[in-house]
This record gives structure tokens, sequence and C-alpha cells, in this order.
């Protein structure tokens, strides 16, 4: 790994680290350094600012989720029979840093425009997934229509909200247990694709 990526991994680590145990809005630039053991300076060659470092480990922690789920996916598999086990899987690694999750959720939206545009692009991201698993599942079923954006925007601000929900009532430490929920919801949304009798 080289110098700059280092510097830049262990920054975000630390800020993870610190977030498990102070709201985002009690951190500072001294935490943080001195969480990566590193000097001020060096924390200035890579971010101008503990928003830009926020940013950036929001990123970050969306595209770890994201390439844990793609790699548990078979697409040789029935989608609609691997959906418990990657539900469970994403919901188990969320719950597993509550304090980094509360953070993620809460804090990412008082950054105005640009902690709005990350969340954008990150629900973008997941939802696009959905759209690829879904069109490569009409390979073998043409006759079932495609997942409009619309619709996969749509599952993925219901599991965010049901996320939310769990973080406002102390619960992130069990999100696991949202994994029938969050199944019933995807299930009903991808059967509502299938051909109608006629």
């Amino acid at each position: 790994m080289a110098p700059d990526t280092d510097h830049r991994t262990r920054l975000l680590d630390a800020l993870a680290s610190v977030l498990e145990t102070r709201s985002f809005a009690e951190v500072t630039i001294a935490d943080i350094v001195s969480a990566a053991h590193m000097s001020r300076r060096t924390f200035y060659e890579h971010f101008d600012s503990k928003e830009a470092l926020f940013l950036a480990l929001c990123e970050h922690e969306s595209q770890q989720v994201l390439r844990l789920i793609v790699l548990g996916f078979n697409p040789l598999a029935d989608w609609v029979g691997q959906l418990e086990q990657l539900t469970r899987t994403y919901l188990r690694h969320l719950q597993q840093r509550p304090g980094l999750l509360k953070a993620l959720y809460l804090s990412l939206m008082s950054l105005g425009e640009k902690g709005l545009a990350v969340r954008r692009a990150m629900a973008t991201q997941f939802a696009q997934f959905l759209i690829l698993q879904v069109e490569f599942t009409r390979t073998v079923e043409p006759r079932k229509r495609p997942l409009s954006p619309v619709l996969a925007s749509a599952i993925v601000g219901g599991i965010n909200e049901l996320i939310l929900q769990a973080i406002e009532q102390d619960e992130a430490h069990a999100l696991e247990n949202l994994t029938p929920t969050v199944n019933e919801f995807i299930q009903a949304v991808l059967k509502s694709l299938e051909p109608q009798a006629s």
C-alpha cells in the first residue's frame, strides 16, 4: 500500500473508530489525528476539513457494503431464494458498528447539499445493483417487466427508512431483526414485475 493510500485509510479508520463513541458534531480534528497516530499536517495533506473526511468515509462504507453484497450474490441461483441471505448479511454488517451507523445516517444530512449528493449517490448505487439483478433474471423469465429506476429507488428508500427508525429507537445493534420485513417488502415489489394472469 502506497504511503498516501495508507495515510488516507488510517484517517478513515480513525474517524470511524471515534464515531463509535461520539457524535460527528463533537469530533475534532485533534481527536481524529490522535486516533490515527499522525500529525495535523498529514491530515490536511489529504483532507481540507473533518467534513471532507466524513464524506469520504460515507462513500467508503457504502462501497464496502455494496462489495459485500455483490460477493455474496450468485447469479446462477434464484434471486428471490437468495434474498433472505443477502438481506441478513447486509443488516448484520451494518449492526456491527451501531455508533458509526448512527453517524452515517443522521450526521450526513447535516452537511447540506454535499451530504445530500453523497447520500443520493449511495442510494443510486444500491438501486442500480437491484436493477441489474432483476435484468439478469429476465434472461430466464423474459416476460417479467424490468425494475424501473423509480421502483428500485423506492426499495432502497424504504429499507433506509426502516433502518433509520431502528436507529431512532436505539435498536441499531439489532438490525438483523428487520430481515423478514425487508424480505417481504422486496418480494412484494418483485412479484409486481411478474406477468399478470389473463
